[in-house]
Order: structure tokens, then sequence, then C-alpha cells
């Protein structure tokens, strides 16, 4: 059974014509509801035509077009953490959305005035301090395949590992010393590779010598590879970014 093709976007989004772009319409109607931030084309995804972004004082907005039906897909971020999202089919909703967090709305503000967003289970442990454990938290309970529990499992023990904030990346779990992204690099990094699990540094060349620290049969001497390697004076996860900490974003 093959798919259906996606619907042509101007059947789905007749805002935009035949030559328009996300961030020409957004821009427009963001004006329109009295907000003046300015709207960037998002020229990482690929889609630039369908994707647009807002930066403003530590803050991103992103909004992306569905495909296959009309909404509007919306991401906040404050200083590099996920703090709310949500999904709207009206272009006038979205607009207001992207102002009020450019304006810098608190969250329950922005709830209230656009009740389609949706706090992020991060978000809540933003806003209480406790960023890190709701991320741990969060990798405990996921069904996820690619979440290795058995490695979450062993790290969160270590209580030094337990006071950084975790990130999956392509199966391998990483440290970070603050909450929000860009997450700092300069702790270890563990990969389950064939029943064994290597740990490394994040790139090829690291400050701290060659990307390979070591390869371990069991977690508990893989966990033990890394809290071997952690940096001097590496306490708990702090709010805010790598380039907050004065960190490259990787070494």
């Amino acid at each position: 059974m093959t798919s259906q093709p996606a619907p042509h976007p101007v059947s789905l989004y007749p805002e935009l014509g035949q030559d328009g772009t996300l961030r020409i319409v957004l821009q427009n109607a963001v004006h329109q509801a009295g907000y003046r931030c300015e709207v960037l084309p998002d020229e990482g995804t690929g889609r630039s035509w369908s994707t647009a972004r807002a930066d403003s004082d530590g803050r991103t907005t992103g909004v992306r077009l569905g495909i296959r039906e009309r909404c509007f897909v919306m991401t906040f971020r404050e200083r590099g953490v996920a703090r709310a999202g949500g999904t709207t089919t009206m272009l006038n909703d979205a607009a207001t959305a992207t102002g009020l967090w450019q304006s810098g709305a608190e969250l329950e503000a922005l709830r209230s005035a656009c009740p389609f967003i949706l706090l992020s289970p991060l978000a809540e442990g933003v806003e209480r301090g406790t960023a890190a454990e709701a991320r741990w938290a969060d990798y405990r309970r996921t069904a996820a395949r690619f979440v290795d529990r058995d490695l979450i499992e062993a790290s969160y023990a270590q209580p030094q590992l337990r006071a950084l904030f975790p990130f999956h990346s392509h199966r391998s779990l990483t440290f970070s010393r603050c909450t929000g992204f860009p997450y700092t690099h300069d702790a270890p990094v563990v990969t389950p590779v064939n029943g064994r699990y290597r740990v490394t540094w994040w790139k090829t060349r690291s400050p701290r010598g060659p990307a390979d620290i070591g390869e371990a049969d069991n977690l508990r001497d893989a966990v033990a590879l890394v809290v071997a390697h952690l940096p001097s004076g590496c306490g708990p996860a702090v709010a805010g970014t790598a380039h907050d900490l004065g960190t490259p974003d990787s070494p």
C-alpha cells in the first residue's frame, strides 16, 4: 500500500499564495497583532519556506507548517530550554503566541491567551529549579528504544552524574554542566556498542586528550570511567547554556 502524496501547500495554507513563505506571512500577522518582533527564516531545517523563528533576549519561538494537514507547530525556548509547545490551525493564534513570548510574557500568561499551548515536563522542572531531576525522571520512565534504561539507572545511581543534566544523542548518553542548549561537552560520553560500553570525549580530539577513553564490559566499569574523567569542580548542573558558562558548545 502506497501512501498518498502530500497536498499542495497552497491548498492547506492559502495565505502563502504561490510564492510566499511562512516567514513572510507570520511576520505580517505578528505586526498586525501589534507586536514588533522580527521573524526570521529557519535555514537549518532544509525547509526554509515552511519554517520560521523569532529570537530576542534569550527567547526563541520556532514555527513550522504541517505537510499533510493544516497546522502551525510551535516551540518556545528560553535560554536554550524548551519551555512549551503546541499546535494550532490558526495563523493569528500563532502570531499572537509568537509576539507574546518574544515580548517577555510569563508562561501562565501565554497559556491563558493561547490555550493550545502546553508546558513541557522539563519546563515545569525549570520553573521549580529542578531541571536536571526532571530530565532524569523523564529518561527513567521513557519507553523510547534509543534510551538504554540500564545505562540510565547505572548513571543515575552515581551522585556525581545524577547532579548533571543528561541528554541523548545517537544512542549515546552525555552529561552537561548546564540545563539549557547548547550544552557543555566537557564530560565523557557513554555509548552502548555490541554489548559493551565505549567511553569517549565528544569530538575526535579534545583538550583532554584522545577521543577514546576506554571500553568496559559492564555498566559498573563504564560509569566508573565517566566519573574518573569528569572535569575538576564538576558540580550540579546550573540554569543557562554553555555560552552562559563561558564554555564553547563543543571542544
